[in-house]
């Protein structure tokens, strides 16, 4: 068995949560490598915008919100329509 194989098993047994992160982390690899490996001028750039659009919602996970924050402090959540 081949190591894409194996990675392939491996990923495929995940969650898909799971699997996202191994994805992210192998592009991360391969990033990094065609950093030191290439040339600037072959290195393929992205349109910020489209960078951004990539990038949009990915931590969203990582930080809790507002009202999370007020429930384990016990406080009421601000109502904006008062």
């Amino acid at each position: 068995m081949t190591i894409a194989e194996q990675i392939y098993a491996l990923v495929n047994s995940l969650p898909q949560d799971q699997a996202h992160e191994v994805l992210t982390f192998a592009e991360f690899i391969r990033a990094k490598y065609l950093k030191t490996n290439q040339p600037i001028d072959t290195v393929e750039t992205v349109p910020w915008s489209e960078l951004v659009y990539s990038l949009a919602g990915t931590w969203k996970d990582d930080f809790p919100t507002l009202e999370d924050i007020r429930a384990e402090t016990g406080q009421d959540i601000l109502r904006e329509s008062l």
